[in-house]
């Protein structure tokens, strides 16, 4: 499923943001780069979406359908 993940880490620690950053990208084969909007678009797996929902559900992401 085509998606696009906006990075929302104003919350965070920026010391842990790459950390965190890295994590979601490995467990959803997210790329490695994000656009000057903060965004990244991709190409998620329908079996990993509810996953993916849970953890925009955190405050890490925001999963925008574009």
């Amino acid at each position: 499923m085509k998606v696009t993940i906006y990075w929302k880490t104003k919350h965070l620690d920026p010391k842990d943001i790459p950390r965190i950053k890295k994590k979601i990208r490995d467990k959803f084969n997210i790329p490695d780069y994000t656009t000057v909007n903060g965004e990244t678009p991709c190409d998620i797996k329908e079996e990993d979406m509810e996953l993916l929902r849970e953890t925009e559900k955190r405050g890490f992401i925001q999963i925008r359908n574009k």
